[in-house]
């Protein structure tokens, strides 16, 4: 199969960036309990270790250490003060944390005796963390939780870790692990998972969820995926702590991947990723760093059947890149142990991973299709401006080709001509372009994927799922994705029925 994902990538090369102006941090970092049982080690460093890394970046931070219900709340105060309508506000609790029914508990430090009634009245809970960002009206909001790291209460009163929980839209919620399980305090000056942050916190050019993403591969790497690191969002756009990325350009990025795939070595793998690190291939790049460097865990269990349409869904997911050339059982079982990884507990299986690559082919085949349909008319469009021009300059030269004082107007017709044959040209370039990647989609989707597309991804009118604010069009064109699909099935292989079928609905 040729490769797809750089087409897909070329059409999403124009971010909506967010301002750096007006940005605002309270971290909360508590330590020294009331119950000296309690008392954690690293909380405080974390505060102040990134606190400095958040002032670099042109944050107005408020570090506070060692707070009770009352001084959080406080703070929470402050922040909704200081953070309304900011660019982006953020909210950092170090510390214990733990789950009563549904709700979540930040415990201040006046807690000193394990009962229900006792951590209700010391801690802050969740909902009053998101309700305080929510206000805010913040285009970016993040609350970051390194606040699982026991439970102080062993069982008898709440449950470990913390419940999942989501904000409104454009709020980011960062856990240091899985819901429901605990995270290290860390041997070092730092917790495990606020020292990953603080790694890549400041690096320029990656989006705050690809952020998190690296965080979370360095605590999988570090814990030897013990602790998996989560996330909740509803953010929109695409949001950069530090400088944003300049201009990509995908044929350069592919000429520096073919050149890393060539030398086929460590440091060649690291030089993609310093040049390109939320590029295409970052993933992968990594996945080879750890295969060449003997760090690559490999999945154990896998039935040899089931690999090609694994390879299939691990492609889509960004985890192997699409070739002609089937990847090696090793290398897909390699790159599926790292979407492990990448999982919360439960989620772990095959089942899970096909799952997540059916509803990542509805996706990018409802958003592909809309964009072909795009294509379509406007190559339409050029060829019919481009017929009637043709025929213009045809009647004009034959009338007027003798006359001098004719030839100025027929040169700029000429001209006009021509320029419209270079944007013909380009324009069927980006049909071809779509017009390959949707195909390939399809076959992908048809061989591997079609059995895990469940019912709750077909297309419906929104009005019947309680889902108004999809757009009509968004609906039609999943319907065409998904009507191609059973084209395809039918048709045999290489057949551009369903291409036919598309332009017969132009």
């Amino acid at each position: 199969m040729r490769s797809i994902l750089p087409i897909f990538v070329a059409v999403l090369l124009a971010p909506v960036q967010a301002a750096a102006e007006g940005r605002v941090a309270l971290l909360i970092g508590n330590a020294e309990y009331s119950d000296p049982a309690l008392a954690l080690l690293n909380p405080g460093n974390d505060v102040r270790a990134l606190g400095e890394a958040l002032t670099r970046l042109d944050f107005t931070v408020r570090g506070e250490i060692d707070q009770s219900r009352e001084q959080i709340l406080d703070a929470l105060a402050w922040l909704r003060d200081e953070a309304e309508g900011a660019d982006i506000a953020m909210v950092f609790f170090a510390g214990h944390a733990v789950q009563m029914g549904r709700e979540s508990y930040l415990i201040g430090i006046d807690l000193e005796v394990p009962s229900a009634s006792a951590l209700a009245d010391s801690s802050v809970t969740l909902t009053e963390v998101l309700a305080a960002v929510d206000d805010l009206g913040a285009d970016l909001s993040l609350v970051v939780l390194d606040a699982c790291r026991d439970n102080p209460f062993a069982g008898d009163v709440a449950e470990p870790g913390l419940a999942p929980v989501s904000g409104g839209v454009g709020t980011l919620v960062a856990y240091a692990t899985d819901p429901g399980n605990v995270a290290a305090d860390g041997l070092g000056d730092n917790s495990t998972f606020t020292e990953a942050l603080l790694d890549h916190v400041e690096t320029p050019g990656i989006d705050v969820r690809i952020m998190f993403g690296r965080v979370r591969q360095d605590v999988v790497r570090a814990t030897r995926g013990l602790q998996v690191p989560w996330v909740e969002e509803a953010v929109l756009g695409e949001h950069y702590l530090a400088a944003p990325p300049g201009p990509l350009d995908p044929d350069d990025e592919l000429r520096v991947w073919r050149e890393a795939v060539a030398g086929h070595t460590a440091e060649d793998y690291r030089g993609y990723l310093d040049r390109f690190p939320s590029g295409l291939y970052a993933i992968v790049a990594e996945l080879r760093i750890d295969a060449l460097q003997g760090n690559a865990p490999e999945a154990e269990g896998l039935d040899d059947a089931d690999l090609p349409g694994i390879e299939a869904a691990l492609q889509l997911l960004g985890y192997m890149v699409p070739g002609a050339v089937q990847a090696s059982a090793g290398e897909v079982r390699r790159s599926f142990a790292r979407w492990q990884t990448t999982q919360p507990a439960g989620a772990r299986d095959v089942d899970a991973l096909m799952e997540a690559a059916a509803g990542k082919a509805v996706f990018i085949g409802t958003y592909t299709a809309g964009i072909l349909k795009n294509d379509l008319r406007r190559f339409a469009a050029v060829e019919e401006s481009l017929r009637s021009a043709s025929e213009s300059l045809r009647a004009a030269e034959t009338r007027f080709s003798d006359d001098p004082e004719a030839q100025p107007a027929l040169d700029r017709m000429r001209a006009e001509v021509a320029q419209i044959e270079q944007i013909r040209e380009g324009v069927a370039g980006d049909l071809d372009a779509s017009r390959t990647y949707y195909g390939d989609l399809i076959v992908l989707t048809g061989r591997h994927l079609s059995d895990w597309i469940a019912d709750e991804l077909q297309p419906r009118f929104s009005s019947s799922r309680g889902i108004s604010g999809l757009s009509d069009r968004m609906i039609t064109d999943a319907q065409t994705f998904f009507a191609h699909l059973g084209i395809a099935e039918e048709a045999p292989d290489g057949s551009f029925s369903w291409f036919a079928s598309m332009m017969e609905d132009i």
